[in-house]
């Protein structure tokens, strides 16, 4: 686990807090000290980390290439594309009544993985370079998107409540295996506990 400065917090979390402009490309600069929680596990060894990686099929976010190793002791190298989107974004936005819909950036950074994803599995040269023996080691790992106070543009706490409560129907049923994530939680995996000190 790589450790932020307490000065690189602070920079972090006035990016995420601040309003009025779009600002994942700054934030981002951030995510290589929470490798290990957006993988899930703590990788073997880290090959490589790309932001903004151009490609045939598009400029993606953010990758990781690892060895990972599994349960049974094989180290394979797995390649996981992240899409970002500001903490200035929304989640959801109200659809009818109580139900909540995507927002234009969270289906645009959806439909923007799965073809990212789905080209690099095809793309033999790639998994040469990397030494990926197969397209099932390149996977989506998520989305980074919105902050905890940009759920969606409310103005109750029971329309909050129901916005959350569509989202979460949402990621029961969509999202199986990838990551939607709000910019607070990277901010949580990298800043210290309370009362530790840097």
């Amino acid at each position: 686990m790589t450790i932020l400065s307490a000065a690189e917090i602070a920079k972090f979390k006035t990016l995420v807090a601040t309003d009025g402009s779009f600002n994942e490309k700054e934030c981002s600069a951030y995510l290589y000290a929470a490798t290990d929680y957006l993988l899930g596990v703590t990788p073997f060894r880290m090959k490589e980390l790309s932001l903004e990686a151009r490609s045939p099929y598009g400029r993606s976010d953010y990758i990781i290439v690892a060895d990972i190793k599994s349960g049974h002791g094989a180290i394979e190298t797995h390649m996981i594309f992240f899409e970002l989107k500001a903490p200035q974004c929304y989640l959801v936005q109200l659809d009818d009544a109580r139900r909540y819909r995507p927002t234009n950036d969270l289906v645009k950074a959806e439909t923007q993985l799965i073809h990212y994803v789905e080209q690099a599995k095809g793309d033999g040269d790639l998994r040469e370079k990397h030494g990926i023996v197969g397209p099932h080691q390149i996977s989506a790992g998520g989305i980074i998107i919105a902050r905890d106070d940009h759920i969606a543009k409310v103005d109750s706490d029971s329309k909050l409540v129901d916005a959350r409560h569509s989202f979460k129907l949402r990621q029961r049923s969509l999202y199986q295996t990838w990551k939607i994530l709000t910019w607070d939680r990277i901010l949580e995996y990298v800043e210290p506990p309370p009362g530790l000190s840097l």
